[in-house]
């Protein structure tokens, strides 16, 4: 019999070579938009810790001025505590401890001769850092306008006197500003002659060792 040989060419698009060009070309793709992808993600790192370093040294120079201002703080308040050799003077066996939380503290003691008398105060405001400092001005001022001005030398009318004081710096309970701050204090007037010794004390013990 005879025999008839058909050959069918398939299309391009069914061809192994476009198969092969396919993959190849996806694998190219994938490759050059992971290398994309990965050269933007760099790209962004950089603007990224370019802008961390600029805010880092914006917080870092914000940072040196507020610490330069409360260290400044720090000194005035050293400046207006009474001096530790002062009152050695008249107390030879005396000693302060005075370690601060913050630099600048809302704790302080105050010093004063009045009459004969010597007045000593422990004191502590509420809050710590800057605001306890601004309440430990607030109560040195009027100590010295308690003891030194008026000449009010007994704890217990000191007390009085500082409480309202301190109400009326901080216009507590005129309709202002309300604010439930104040101080914790010790007070002891001592005659050195008599060696009497007259205390008053705010939530603040005086503690005797004999």
């Amino acid at each position: 019999g005879a025999v008839l040989y058909i050959t069918i060419i398939p299309p391009f698009w069914q061809t192994k070579t476009f198969y092969a060009v396919c993959i190849i070309l996806i694998i190219a793709g994938v490759f050059a938009f992971i290398r994309w992808r990965t050269r933007a993600i760099e790209i962004e790192k950089k603007i990224l810790e370019a802008k961390v370093a600029e805010r880092t040294a914006e917080l870092a120079h914000k940072n040196k001025d507020i610490t330069s201002s409360i260290e400044y703080a720090k000194r005035i308040q050293e400046a207006i505590l009474p001096r530790i050799d002062h009152i050695q003077k008249r107390f030879h066996d005396s000693f302060i401890l005075y370690k601060t939380k913050d630099i600048v503290s809302g704790d302080f003691y105050w010093f004063g001769e009045k009459e004969g008398k010597k007045i000593l105060a422990i004191v502590d405001c509420t809050g710590h850092g800057v605001p306890g400092a601004f309440m430990s001005m607030i109560g040195h001022n009027l100590l010295n306008q308690i003891v030194i001005e008026k000449g009010i030398i007994t704890p217990g009318e000191i007390l009085n006197e500082l409480n309202h004081g301190v109400q009326t710096a901080l216009q507590q309970g005129t309709g202002g500003v309300e604010t439930t701050d104040g101080m914790d204090a010790a007070i002891c007037t001592i005659d050195t002659e008599t060696r009497e010794v007259e205390f008053a004390g705010a939530f603040r013990p005086l503690i005797i060792v004999s």
